[in-house]
């Protein structure tokens, strides 16, 4: 758990949990939603440590208590997570039978459930129950990043706490603290608001291939050349996996990005710019209505990854669109 950069990056939600704690107004079922990334995980920890913790100024982190929960294995704390994409109702049916047993420690219990909006109907439906009869002392967080996903009952019995992105100029600290470039650590913080999720895929080692496929076919585009042929050469990441679409997603996603830095470049907004190793080849001369056109098409193309669609003629449509 990161409770600093929690307290950091979500100092609206701290202080509303930190003021229903001290004036003894928290409800039994809480719904945090915001983007992945937004750290509603560490803000379930933190909230279950000022229940827990003994210390003088809660949460102290150093009480038996707070460390029990730091470590992760404090015994009136049980969690719950997607086994594979979905919460089966057996995962909430084990959770009910955990809460109808008397504990061999009294006193308050907290249950956490991750990304509840992958939770089956029939899961759903039992989980909201329990919350409807859940006794005094028991306190349920829920997390989401799909908010409208979540069973509008669920929703409706809960009090709902929205998490703000974590800004870009932290996200961008964050990985150069840790010896990322910054041209680096900006292009990972369009790609995810979670900087675990970013180290991973820059540690994967294909994300710096797709980076360097993106610039290629950018310069091809801007030079007038023939994309399709920039995109082939030495791509190995994209085209050895056609059916693998979470890196052509981060693929077309940084090929909007930095086709929008040209448009960024036009309009002398050097500091919005995303590549910014890239700014010397962005032409200052540049039609920009060509340009916007250009975003339009990528855009309109990449809707079609939510589909069964042969790749390979996709992207040969879409860069004989973008280059008429």
């Amino acid at each position: 758990m990161d409770f600093e950069r929690f307290k950091k990056t979500q100092s609206r939600v701290l202080k509303l949990l930190e003021n229903s704690y001290q004036k003894n107004r928290l409800v039994h079922a809480y719904l945090f939603e915001g983007a992945k990334g937004t750290l509603k995980l560490d803000a379930a920890y933190y909230l279950a440590s000022l229940l827990f913790c003994k210390g003088e100024n809660k949460p102290c982190m150093k009480c038996s208590e707070c460390k029990r929960i730091l470590n992760g294995e404090h015994p009136r704390i049980y969690r719950v997570a997607p086994s594979g994409e979905t919460i089966r109702k057996d995962q909430i049916d084990d959770l009910i039978y955990e809460f109808s047993r008397v504990g061999l420690e009294e006193g308050v219990r907290v249950y956490i459930i991750e990304d509840i909006d992958k939770a089956t109907p029939s899961a759903a439906n039992s989980l909201l129950k329990f919350i409807e009869e859940s006794k005094e002392g028991i306190y349920g967080i829920m997390t989401t990043d799909n908010l409208s996903n979540v069973l509008s009952t669920i929703r409706s019995r809960s009090q709902i706490v929205s998490f703000f992105k974590v800004k870009e100029e932290d996200l961008i600290s964050d990985y150069m603290d840790k010896g990322l470039d910054r041209e680096t650590s900006k292009i990972l913080s369009t790609i995810t608001n979670d900087t675990k999720e970013g180290f991973d895929l820059y540690n994967e080692g294909k994300i710096v291939d797709i980076i360097n496929l993106v610039k290629e076919v950018n310069r091809a585009i801007s030079s007038l050349s023939n994309p399709y042929v920039a995109f082939y050469k030495n791509n190995k990441v994209l085209t050895e996996d056609w059916g693998n679409k979470k890196y052509h997603q981060i693929f077309l996603d940084l090929l909007i990005t930095i086709t929008n830095d040209r448009i960024y470049k036009l309009l002398g907004q050097d500091e919005k710019i995303v590549f910014c190793d890239e700014i010397d080849e962005y032409d200052v001369d540049a039609d920009y209505k060509k340009i916007f056109k250009q975003v339009d098409t990528m855009v309109r193309f990449k809707e079609r990854l939510r589909y069964n669609v042969n790749l390979e003629t996709m992207y040969v449509e879409m860069f004989i669109e973008v280059c008429k």
